[in-house]
């Protein structure tokens, strides 16, 4: 009898050494419950350190892209050529290319022949006229009291055609020397704004019609963005545009899009309006634009790197179950729009790692748990 136990008791410690050894080398396995596959825990330092940011899923609206480089150009509405009327000499200048410059600030000073004729004309034209008016319309005939007053304000306004200003002609006529009708007058800035385009030096004879310079105001700009010439979604005026200017973003209005197309490139050109008036945007300047052409439905959205790729291959994102606590979750990926992952698969108000999921997915690596879900 205590032979036949002892052989049963050496049985059992064979096959408890056997379970033990298969346990050791995994030959037995534990199944693991679902809601606690691929979890990873976080302290508060880790939490901290590795700047996690958990939000609840929302379903929202995105706009949908084309993206496009464009060119800085002047508004046009915005933008004075400064011309003389008639042939005349360049005697001084006072403004630099790329000055900023005020309304009413000259420009330069001109000599002309026509306009010394023309000053003493408006002398003349002014003297008789103080004559007739102190004789009034009694003492002359209705003739003469007109011709007089005509004369002087042909004589006016032709000074102020061929450009003198009002103050210039205001203190022509206070002086009454004939020796101050010597031609000369001074462009004067109508708007304020950048000076660009100087077409002049100082002696030079610049004749009736010339463009000399231009005054741009740069508070709106326009940027000519060009466009494959078919788009699914096509670009349209009142368009939204975002444009990336030293990693700023402006917002801008489509204002005019072009037929014809480039016959170089086959590009369509639309043209953009933008405000500027943090100065960001110079004529010649190349920019990034982003142009709105639609708008999804509601939708779930996150950052595109809060969703990752599994070992196979497959999409995730990680759900936070508890403080610190976080499951990897796999998901659909619809489609990416700026840097936004429409997905699919998971509850709106769901919580979320929007920022620092690589490193969570990092510590769940280092766990060697399952990282591809199976």
């Amino acid at each position: 009898m205590s032979v036949n136990l002892s052989k049963i008791l050496l049985s059992v410690m064979i096959a408890g050494g056997y379970i033990f050894s298969a346990m050791s080398y995994g030959q037995v396995t534990i199944k693991e419950k679902e809601s606690e596959k691929n979890v990873v825990s976080l302290d508060v330092a880790s939490l901290k350190m590795a700047n996690i940011e958990v939000k609840a899923l929302k379903s929202q609206v995105l706009p949908y892209f084309i993206s496009a480089s464009g060119e800085v150009i002047p508004n046009a509405n915005s933008t004075v050529k400064v011309t003389t009327r008639v042939a005349a000499q360049v005697i001084q200048r006072y403004v630099q290319e790329g000055q900023h410059i005020n309304e009413g600030q000259p420009l330069v000073t001109l000599s002309s022949v026509d306009m010394a004729k023309t000053q003493g004309e408006l002398l003349l034209a002014s003297q008789e006229w103080a004559r007739v008016k102190a004789l009034g319309k009694d003492a002359i005939s209705a003739k003469r009291y007109a011709q007089a007053q005509v004369s002087y304000q042909h004589a006016y306004s032709t000074a102020l055609a061929y450009g003198m200003s009002e103050s210039e002609i205001k203190e022509l006529l206070t002086t009454d020397k004939p020796s101050n009708a010597k031609g000369e007058f001074k462009l004067i800035a109508t708007q304020s704004g950048t000076v660009f385009n100087i077409n002049f030096t100082e002696g030079e004879l610049v004749q009736a019609g010339n463009i000399l310079l231009q005054i741009v105001d740069e508070n709106t700009v326009w940027v000519d963005a060009k466009l494959p010439p078919n788009l699914e979604k096509p670009v349209k005026e009142g368009d939204e545009a975002k444009l990336t200017v030293k990693n700023q973003t402006i917002l801008g209005k489509v204002i005019q899009v072009h037929h014809q197309l480039d016959e170089i490139t086959r590009t369509r050109s639309v043209r953009i309006e933008v405000p500027n008036a943090a100065d960001l945007l110079h004529p010649g300047q190349y920019v990034s634009c982003k142009i709105v052409t639609g708008l999804t439905d509601l939708v779930l959205t996150l950052p595109e790197d809060a969703v990752l790729k599994t070992a196979d291959g497959d999409f995730a994102v990680y759900v936070e179950r508890e403080t610190g606590k976080f499951q990897q979750v796999e998901i659909t990926l619809v489609e990416v729009i700026d840097k936004r992952a429409v997905i699919k698969g998971i509850n709106a108000g769901t919580r979320v790692v929007v920022k620092g999921a690589f490193f969570v997915n990092s510590e769940l690596n280092k766990k060697g748990f399952d990282a591809h879900g199976h």
